[in-house]
């Protein structure tokens, strides 16, 4: 059932990340629906996906908003993004550990086939769910958390 619950969010948050991702880029007329498909892309390590958007993560608990804005290509997302996401989630206390973790990809037309991660995140009072997007040049295309 947990899983089914991250799929979901997953679904949710790459599907308003990469619409609003979308709504910056100008002209939307010939592009194909977008869709999120469970599983990574061909290009995609489990392991080695799972440990970036882990490192992302760490610089976002650790409080490194301009390290974790440069993993991004241009244009990259303002530090200042981030920190309006973490004063947002205080209230789900510390990070404690990581938990399940599930998969989908994204394919973005001509920007190519983006992996997601899904990391469950337990925290002092609740649990986090992060939504890492990574592109297979290895730059963050998304980053989210619910």
């Amino acid at each position: 059932m947990r899983k089914r619950l991250l799929v979901v969010a997953l679904l949710a948050a790459v599907t308003l990340m990469f619409g609003l991702a979308g709504c910056g880029s100008g002209d939307t007329e010939g592009r194909e629906a977008q869709e999120d498909v469970e599983g990574l892309p061909a290009w995609a390590d489990e392991a080695a996906v799972t440990a970036q958007a882990r490192d992302a993560i760490d610089l976002f608990v650790a409080g490194d908003y301009e390290g974790l804005a440069s993993l991004f290509g241009d244009p990259a997302p303002a530090a200042s993004d981030f920190e309006k996401a973490a004063r947002a989630a205080e209230d789900v206390g510390g990070f404690e550990s990581y938990g399940d973790v599930s998969f989908a990809h994204y394919d973005g037309g001509a920007n190519g086939m983006a992996a997601i991660v899904v990391q469950q995140a337990h925290c002092e009072n609740d649990d986090l769910v992060y939504s890492v997007g990574i592109a297979e040049d290895g730059r963050l295309v998304g980053f989210r958390l619910s």
